[in-house]
């Protein structure tokens, strides 16, 4: 038996909605959960894809008071509660085995957007040395790596990195996040690279962390910088 197969039967993988035994290895989410999760509908923000009240509303709240320096974007999930409960599965408890199912979502409702795109290379936004060695993984870097596998496009670690340890900023304000943010990033080796460049993260609320990233990117040399969320809050 292979070493896969025990680990499988030692742990066998669990949906990433409900958290219960999927039972069907060939199943990555129970199809009655996964209807709980909300997939990102249009009409969306033309900067960052978050979901808007009306279609005649070319941009959200936060993109209209203060223009995103990245390109465009999209994201697979509102972030909801199902949502939100998941992606902290998936980064706090370890379960890694849920990015297939994230990656394979996102690369069916984007993967031809991706390609239109035309990055260079995929990155993620990168994550405290500390909290990645306490995690095991780089949750956003483990989804970037799913889609450019998937799509046949090269994944870099290497264009941004994290110079500072920075608070949670889920209990923060957009004023408070950007303060936090602040040098919390830098340029990595390979940030010269590139001129065109998908920078992927899990969760997108005012956008703090994609703006920061991509400004720094563009500082840098990197002419286009398009973004990809697993879940982003919406407008209303």
């Amino acid at each position: 038996m292979k070493f896969d197969s025990i680990l499988s039967l030692l742990y066998p993988p669990v949906c990433p909605v409900c958290f219960k035994i999927l039972g069907d290895g060939a199943k990555l989410v129970h199809p009655l959960c996964e209807k709980k999760l909300v997939r990102v509908q249009q009409p969306v923000c033309l900067k960052c894809g978050k979901p808007v009240y009306s279609p005649v509303q070319e941009y959200c709240l936060d993109c209209f008071k203060s223009p995103p320096p990245f390109d465009g974007g999209a994201a697979v999930w509102v972030y909801t509660k199902a949502m939100a409960d998941s992606v902290a599965m998936y980064k706090y408890q370890g379960k890694k085995e849920f990015a297939a199912y994230y990656v394979k979502a996102a690369v069916e409702k984007y993967g031809e957007w991706i390609r239109q795109c035309r990055p260079q290379c995929i990155t993620a936004v990168p994550l405290n040395r500390r909290k990645e060695r306490i995690r095991g993984f780089n949750q956003a870097l483990l989804i970037a790596r799913g889609i450019g596998k998937t799509l046949e496009i090269p994944v870099d670690g290497q264009l941004l990195v994290r110079s500072r340890f920075t608070e949670p900023q889920k209990s923060l304000n957009p004023q408070q996040r950007l303060k936090n943010l602040q040098k919390a990033f830098g340029p990595g080796p390979n940030i010269k690279k590139y001129e065109s460049v998908l920078l992927v993260d899990d969760i997108y609320t005012t956008g703090s962390t994609m703006k920061i990233c991509s400004s720094l990117l563009k500082e840098h040399g990197v002419k286009h910088v398009w973004i990809l969320s697993l879940c982003i809050g919406s407008d209303y």
